[in-house]
């Protein structure tokens, strides 16, 4: 039987809130609020989690280190992100690609909306990677004062 590797930079506490939040701020904030602060939430949320999540998927794919799929998720973010926020073509496309995604969990409303404003949350792209290094510092500390025999 294989078991999964562990994927604590996204499967933690914080990664996860972040997508809590973001599903809070599009299903309920922003329709009942619509205001600056509900337009920026996801956006910071996005680019928190997402290098996370796309870390975490290479783990499965691959055997890269944790910091080489933290660089290539943090980079794919970063691109994507900013495609997305400076070209509503592109934004259009993208949702027009996600609904058949979607379609089969309910989810089918999905609207972006160009707006370079949102560029200033890139910056939690690097926050993500430095949680996903520090998950990785903590991991290796922990594995290095657990005496051997036990269980880390």
């Amino acid at each position: 039987m294989k078991v999964l590797p562990r994927m604590p930079e996204f499967l933690s506490p914080l990664p996860l809130a972040a997508v809590a939040l973001m599903a809070v701020n599009d299903r309920w904030l922003k329709p009942t609020f619509h205001n600056t602060l509900t337009g920026k939430l996801s956006d910071v949320a996005i680019c928190f989690f997402l290098p996370l999540y796309v870390s975490a998927l290479l783990s499965l794919a691959t055997r890269w280190p944790r910091g080489v799929r933290l660089f290539v998720g943090a980079a794919l973010t970063a691109v994507l992100f900013t495609a997305l926020k400076v070209s509503q073509p592109l934004a259009d496309l993208f949702c027009q690609w996600l609904r058949p995604l979607g379609a089969p969990f309910g989810l089918t409303g999905f609207r972006a909306v160009a707006d370079p404003t949102d560029l200033l949350t890139l910056p939690f792209i690097a926050v993500a990677m430095l949680y996903g290094r520090a998950t990785l510092l903590s991991r290796t500390s922990a594995t290095s004062l657990t005496p051997p025999g036990a269980l880390p």
